[in-house]
């Protein structure tokens, strides 16, 4: 029952990029994401193919943290910048076995300086977008 229920949370969230009034998503990818094969080579390009997808079409922005970059701000967890129209913003950043909701400004501030930070190391989008279907392809 519980991968029927995480399947349908994570169809439920699929559909939120189809959406026509969706929220602005912008990724940050480690290109370990990209070359770690799981579930097999044909499943990780059907999954790349589709994040390709949603690039061309404008839904996301990803860019991809090359190896060559050796050490970054955002290596040691995954971090989720989220900002409202009527609302403070707010951080959600996780790590193994925990996660957690961030609200106070000072912290949030520390959390985008490192994102930030992290970004201007990443690849452009438009390099990302090449590496992705190169890795797609292999």
């Amino acid at each position: 029952m519980t991968e029927q229920v995480g399947g349908v949370t994570r169809l439920n969230r699929a559909n939120v990029l189809a959406d026509p009034v969706t929220p602005v998503v912008w990724a940050l990818l480690d290109e370990a994401v990209l070359r770690r094969p799981v579930e097999g080579a044909a499943v990780m390009a059907e999954q790349l193919g589709h994040v390709i997808q949603l690039v061309d079409a404008g839904r996301i922005r990803v860019h991809v943290m090359p190896f060559g970059a050796g050490l970054h701000p955002m290596l040691d967890s995954m971090l989720t910048l989220m900002w409202f129209d009527d609302q403070p913003p707010v951080a959600y950043s996780e790590g193994l076995r925990m996660g957690r909701l961030h609200d106070a400004p000072s912290v949030i501030r520390d959390l985008q300086h490192r994102s930030d930070l992290a970004l201007s190391d990443a690849l452009s989008l438009q390099d990302s977008l090449v590496l992705l279907r190169t890795v797609a392809k292999d």
